[in-house]
C-alpha cells in the first residue's frame, strides 16, 4: 500500500477543494431524523458516532473519518493515475 502522504500529495489542491465542498454539503443537506430536520453531518454524528464513542471521542472519530474519506478519494485518483491540476 502506498504511503498515506504520497497519495495526498498527488492532488492536494483538488482534495482541499473537495473537502470544503463535502463539508458544506454535509452541513446543508437536511433530512428528517427523529421528527426534526437536521443536517446529514448531525445525523451521522448523533445517530452513529456519539452513541458509540461519546461526545469528545465521537467528534474526533468524525474528523478522522472525514479525513479518511478525502484520502480514499485521493487514493482512487492516484491508483487510476488521474492528476487534476487546478
Amino acid at each position: 500500500m502506498e504511503p498515506f502522504l504520497r497519495i495526498l500529495r498527488s492532488n492536494p489542491l483538488f482534495i482541499y477543494v473537495l473537502a470544503g465542498v463535502l463539508a458544506i454539503l454535509l452541513g446543508v443537506i437536511t433530512v428528517t431524523y427523529q421528527g426534526e430536520n437536521t443536517s446529514l453531518q448531525q445525523v451521522f454524528y448523533a445517530g452513529v458516532l456519539q452513541p458509540v464513542f461519546g461526545n469528545e471521542s465521537g467528534s474526533l472519530a468524525y474528523a478522522i473519518l472525514f479525513v479518511l474519506l478525502n484520502w480514499a478519494i485521493g487514493y482512487i485518483l492516484y491508483k487510476k493515475k488521474i492528476y487534476i491540476k487546478i
